[in-house]
């Protein structure tokens, strides 16, 4: 049998030859102790240190000011009980120059087992701090970051809120689609004037005097309320834009400030369902009122001025215009009759082949010069599939 071939260990020429630094002291742990008995070459390439000028002294010497001491509590009671010791602090070269050491200190033992020194292998992790303190900046900035988006995301949301709301109250109080046309145009464009063709329509409540006298303010406000409500729904599903409630009048344009497809059928239809809904409308003030809410509409086309008008820092829409005095004037014939619809002649002509009508003759309208022949609306002859009629 071949005989192992037997290999000898230098150790001190294996320690001179290790990459790391490696400094060996012996055992007095204790203040001013422990004492550097051996360094190797990668000690002294990594301090400044010559192995003369360090063996004798205590460790100690390599630290600082900056140095956090604390890293050390533990360290004699763990070298004691035969531990493995490992930390790292902040260290100081002869020169005074600042760097990281990683420490690992493990305890000599002899023959008998007693601990005779305490070996410490060392590395330089400066690099490996300053990019690991790196990493942890950019991850608090990162951090700080999301939270200034956040909170700049919250005031955006907040605000984006606020603009909506006064958006929906504004369009409370102006009809959407002039604040939609308002939002394309700029300061100049908003305050010029146009002409424009349109169905214009008077609604108001028959003998309202009467029942606000006998109803509370409360009563009166919840009643306006309930049917304007309703009534809105109606105007806006026929395309029909809202320019003024006034009391109990309503007065609606079709074709204004935006043109719409046959305004003239438009403001019929809507008239009709407006009548229609009078019986939900009473339905749902039954509890107030103790009869069935009427009302008169009076329809005409005509050219119209519709434009923004007013100062500099308040602005209302306006329709102005000879049809719109004779829309008021054929509504106000309407006063002696229960849920009548009169419409001129260029109203009808439009419509005529889609209606039943009665014919009123011809009318003095105040303010006109000639005659103008009026007719009630009686009912729709073609069924309209997107009525609720």
């Amino acid at each position: 049998m071949k005989k192992p071939v037997e290999h000898n260990f230098d150790s001190a020429v294996m320690l001179e030859s290790m990459a790391e630094s490696v400094l060996i002291t012996d055992t007095k742990l204790k203040y001013p102790g422990p004492h550097i008995i051996y360094v190797n070459a990668a000690f002294e390439k990594m301090t400044g240190w010559n192995r003369n000028e360090i063996i004798g002294k205590s460790p100690r010497i390599l630290q600082g000011p900056d140095t956090d001491y604390t890293i050390f509590n533990d360290m004699q009671n763990t070298l004691e009980e035969d531990k493995v010791w490992s930390g790292k602090t902040l260290n100081y070269r002869k020169d005074g120059s600042e760097f990281q050491m990683q420490w690992s200190i493990v305890p000599v033992k002899d023959d008998l087992g007693e601990i005779i020194q305490y070996l410490a292998v060392q590395k330089d992790v400066t690099q490996f701090v300053l990019t690991e303190k790196r990493l942890q900046e950019s991850m608090e900035a990162e951090k700080q970051r999301l939270v200034e988006i956040e909170k700049a995301n919250k005031k955006l949301n907040k605000l984006v809120a606020q603009q909506k709301r006064t958006l929906d109250l504004f369009k409370r109080y102006v009809p959407e689609p002039v604040v939609k046309k308002a939002l394309k145009q700029d300061d100049k464009e908003i305050r010029n004037g146009e002409l424009l063709d349109a169905a214009l329509l008077f609604c108001d409540i028959r003998s309202f005097t009467p029942i606000a006298e006998r109803l509370s303010p409360n009563q009166v406000v919840h009643m306006l309320n309930a049917y304007y409500s309703i009534m809105s729904e109606v105007i806006k599903k026929h395309n029909g834009v809202i320019n003024q409630f006034v009391g109990d009048e309503i007065f609606v344009s079709f074709g204004a400030p935006v043109p719409i497809p046959d305004p003239e059928m438009s403001s019929v239809k809507c008239a009709l369902e407006m009548i229609d809904k009078l019986a939900e409308i009473s339905r749902n003030l039954d509890d107030i009122l103790t009869e069935d809410m009427a009302i008169g509409v009076g329809i005409h086309f005509g050219s119209i001025v519709a434009g923004n008008l007013g100062s500099y820092d308040r602005l209302s829409y306006s329709i102005t215009g000879d049809a719109v005095n004779a829309a008021k004037r054929i509504e106000s014939m309407t006063k002696k009759i229960k849920n009548a619809i009169l419409i001129s002649e260029p109203i009808y002509q439009k419509t005529k082949d889609m209606i039943s009508t009665k014919r009123w003759g011809r009318v003095k309208i105040k303010g006109k010069r000639e005659k103008i022949r009026i007719y009630q609306v009686r009912e729709l002859l073609i069924p309209d599939s997107n009525s609720d009629l």
